[in-house]
């Protein structure tokens, strides 16, 4: 009987892991000469519509992206969005700002199961908005290759629509569940804000 609980536990758990394997997209490899180059970047080389986070209905670019004004535009993924959304509460930002989760690398199963709660908990005090770049169009809109948990780029959408990138940033492993002070975050953030 009980050999038999065994068995059917492990068969779950190599159904589980087949599945999961056989749903995973293989993600959307770019190189230098596949993206735009960062002199050429422009708020139309942007898709039109965003899935945002906490949102049930499709949002067009220029509700988020104003004409005429300066945007921040951050992409991070796991620990670097949990250090990234604290931004306001650690510095004085007057730009309006908007966090692309670049989540287009993980399974099909993983991005449909887990990922969109967790996103949500982890936006939920904030007014932030929160791009959910589930087929990675924005990252590859941005040309962003580095999918690491912890690191994020941040992007400047000037006045005239034009797009700079600001940096490259990481922030420490595990930040997503609390394993950062808040004077580490606000180091990690530091090099943004001089930037701005």
């Amino acid at each position: 009987m009980i050999k038999n609980i065994i068995k059917l536990v492990f068969l779950g758990v190599a159904a589980f892991a087949v599945l999961v394997f056989i749903t995973a997209e293989k993600p959307t490899e770019m190189n230098a000469s596949q993206g735009l180059s960062e002199q050429n970047l422009t708020l139309s080389s942007l898709p039109n519509t965003f899935e945002l986070v906490g949102k049930d209905q499709i949002v067009n670019k220029t509700e988020l992206f104003k004409e005429n004004q300066e945007t921040l535009l951050i992409v991070g993924n796991h620990d670097s969005l949990a250090v990234v959304k604290d931004l306001p509460r650690f510095f004085d930002i007057s730009l309006p700002y908007v966090m692309v989760a670049n989540i287009s690398s993980a399974p099909w199963f993983v991005k449909k199961m887990f990922i969109p709660g967790k996103l949500e908990e982890l936006n939920e005090h904030s007014n932030i908005p929160m791009i959910y770049d589930f087929e990675g169009n924005m990252v590859n809109a941005l040309g962003v290759t580095n999918n690491a948990k912890t690191a994020f780029s941040a992007y400047k959408i000037n006045i005239d629509g034009t797009i700079t990138k600001l940096l490259e940033g990481e922030v420490k492993e595990g930040a997503l569940d609390g394993t950062m002070s808040k004077e580490e975050k606000k180091e990690a953030l530091q090099p943004l804000v001089e930037m701005l």
